[in-house]
């Protein structure tokens, strides 16, 4: 069985004592993810994480109560307070659901809720609980490391880091075709940890990924405790949520970036 790189010497899906993070699932398929890798720029790796923890953090994201809803409105991006959101009047929600669609007309554009795991991680701000320990997996040598390997790509720590923010998209919910390609933000690849069960093609939120032609190449249908992996710059969106479905499409999104965490 293949692992990923760890300079520990220790293989993918074992744990340091002194490792509190969660196990992220043994792999036997690393030589087939890394050609699919090579040849697309992008894969589907299925069972990431344990089951029962990829489970406890979905029940952990269906209890929280501190929702964002982020979009943007005369270019610039807003944020606001989703369970707030719930209370506004019709009328006055007709106005701003008019500013969104204004704004995606134009071009870029994204409404859906998020709650920020790596940024408050660093500030102390996340309790303890099944979302902390997300936001230390994604940063564990574990997890980083078997980026790297997928991307056949050599794993020093400290050289690279993993931020990420839990995500809900909704009836409605979406994001436009964009490439992440931000330079200031140094990432080398990008990923979505699904955490819906049942999910279909019909419900929407697909991950899509669109040729220089305008055409979408390739869409992944969000299956519970599967990665999304692909390189950056790479263009791809989420398609709108179905105004039928019933519940909500969890995700944890990030971002893999070279250098040192910024202070």
């Amino acid at each position: 069985m293949e692992s990923a790189n760890d300079p520990s010497g220790e293989k993918s899906g074992t744990r340091r004592k002194s490792d509190s993070t969660p196990v992220i699932s043994p792999r036997d398929d690393l030589s087939a993810l890394r050609q699919r890798f090579l040849q697309q720029g992008r894969v589907l790796i299925p069972g990431i994480f344990e089951p029962a923890f990829a489970q406890s953090v979905l029940d952990a994201a269906c209890e929280h109560a501190g929702w964002l809803l982020v979009t943007r409105i005369e270019g610039r991006h807003r944020e606001f307070d989703a369970a707030q959101m719930e209370q506004v009047p019709k009328d006055r929600l007709q106005t701003f659901d008019e500013l969104v669609a204004q704004e995606a007309r134009k071009g870029f554009q994204y409404r859906f809720e998020r709650h920020l795991l790596y940024d408050n991680l660093r500030a102390g701000a996340l309790a303890e609980g099944p979302l902390r320990s997300m936001a230390e997996a994604l940063n564990s040598d574990a997890f980083i490391g078997l980026l790297h390997t997928v991307m056949s790509e050599p794993y020093v720590p400290g050289e690279t880091f993993c931020d990420g923010q839990l995500t809900r998209y909704r009836a409605g919910h979406f994001l436009t075709s964009h490439d992440d390609g931000l330079p200031q933000f140094n990432r080398i690849a990008a990923f979505v940890v699904n955490l819906t069960p049942g999910w279909s093609a019909d419900l929407g939120g697909l991950l899509m990924f669109t040729g220089a032609d305008g055409h979408v190449e390739e869409a992944f249908t969000p299956k519970f405790n599967t990665l999304s992996l692909f390189r950056v710059p790479q263009p791809h969106a989420v398609s709108a949520v179905a105004p039928f479905a019933r519940g909500a499409r969890h995700a944890v999104t990030g971002w893999l970036r070279r250098g040192q965490p910024p202070a």
